[in-house]
């Protein structure tokens, strides 16, 4: 085995020990790292790069990206070789081996990044916007590519064959995409024409008058007593569907949680809520409080940030949870409870969102407190959970009149 490849290899397996990887997965791994040095040795490979790595991908698994159709051991190689490549750059370990590669082909490739910059600079979108703009760029240059088009040759209806493609699942988000990303061309003198006319305006949609799902307070309560709080994690999952409860906290809140919103002298619980900015403060529950002691003591991962609810997987261990994280967190606690249909209903954090407001308007709290606990800036928002009082609604209803219609007498005779 050659002496710089044997290094890199025997410090990958020293990292993947850092990363808190089990002696059966590491010896698996180990494995896979084997075989790629005798190959390398009988190719007369001398040192690890990612050219040589994906070589070797190719050549033992066919592809770099996890194929639907790859057989288990082919699967277990490609993310080992993935692994070592994010080691040998220095790039931290992806969670999991992506579907498909996000390249660019058309003159979006040398103006993407740049984009993305004035989208954080200029524009001030958070990460998560960019990062859905990314992804929706790479598929319009994906797209063009497949056609054997740039840019340049675009048309109302090549546009719009693309928004109405089976890939396009929201067609506002990606129309608002492509027509910035036009816009930003023209104004940085990329292209000589302003092309973002070429996206028509998507047109506008009533939205659906759904009554939101809501729980009452014995179903929240025997949620929430479906925990297991003996484990590590069922500490953790018990204070997720605590803080969506108690608070109606967003998704997005409960994973950026940090010890420094928690006032322990005051017993108060403050931060700027994410997807809105609005601040919002809240007494500390008794049942919260104990809830995120217990869980700091006794169940969170070590050498941690003030962020108090952190991922318990080997891989992504002590990092922050993502908002479909907490919504897988609070489907399991359904499934674990006793509660009669929930499978038919919504059942994410959100629904615990409603119903505390539900439950609130049932014991006669009013809109401006309401309001004030959802953290919404104008009761103007709040209005939306008027649908859910159908007891207060019931005592708006009027009496239907006697109608003297030919048509409406006969409809109701032959009804009967």
């Amino acid at each position: 085995m050659p002496k710089k490849i044997k290094k890199v290899i025997d410090e990958f397996q020293l990292e993947l020990i850092d990363m808190g990887y089990s002696q059966g997965i590491r010896w698996t791994y180990g494995k896979v790292c084997r075989l790629f040095c005798e190959w390398a040795y009988y190719q007369s490979i001398d040192r690890v790069s990612d050219e040589v790595i994906h070589a070797y991908a190719l050549e033992k698994t066919g592809c770099w990206e996890a194929a639907i159709s790859l057989p288990s051991k082919e699967r277990i190689t490609l993310r080992v070789l993935r692994l070592l490549s994010n080691f040998i750059k220095g790039e931290p370990f992806e969670g999991r081996t992506p579907l498909k590669e996000h390249q660019f082909y058309t003159i979006l490739k040398d103006h993407v990044y740049p984009y993305m910059r004035w989208c954080e600079e200029e524009k001030g979108y958070r990460t998560t916007t960019i990062q859905n703009k990314f992804w929706i760029l790479c598929r319009y240059d994906n797209f063009l590519n497949e056609k054997m088009l740039d840019i340049k040759n675009v048309t109302i209806e090549l546009n719009e064959e693309f928004f109405t493609s089976d890939a396009c699942g929201h067609r506002t988000s990606y129309k608002s995409t492509v027509r910035e990303m036009l816009q930003y061309l023209f104004d940085f003198s990329i292209l000589g024409k302003d092309l973002s006319p070429y996206v028509l305006k998507e047109p506008r949609r009533s939205k659906r008058l759904e009554i939101p799902t809501t729980y009452t307070t014995e179903e929240i309560k025997s949620l929430i007593s479906a925990i297991d709080r003996s484990t590590p994690k069922g500490k953790r999952d018990y204070l997720v569907v605590l803080l969506a409860a108690e608070y109606g906290m967003r998704a997005s809140d409960i994973v950026r949680l940090s010890l420094k919103h928690i006032d322990w002298e005051r017993n108060t619980v403050s931060f700027s809520q994410y997807k809105t900015d609005v601040p919002v403060q809240y007494p500390l529950l008794s049942s919260v409080g104990n809830a995120i002691i217990d869980y700091l003591r006794h169940g969170r991962p070590t050498e941690v940030d003030n962020v108090i609810i952190v991922s318990h997987d080997h891989v992504t261990r002590g990092k922050l949870l993502t908002t479909p994280t907490i919504h897988s967190i609070v489907t399991a606690a359904f499934r674990r409870s006793k509660i009669h249909g929930w499978q038919k209903k919504k059942h994410g954090p959100h629904s615990l969102r409603f119903s505390l407001a539900s439950n609130m308007l049932k014991q006669g709290i009013g809109f401006q407190v309401i309001s004030t606990v959802l953290g919404h800036s104008t009761t103007e928002s709040t209005k939306v959970y008027v649908k859910i009082d159908i007891d207060r609604l019931r005592e708006c209803s009027l009496p239907v009149p006697n109608l003297n219609s030919y048509w409406y007498t006969e409809r109701k005779e032959v009804a009967k």
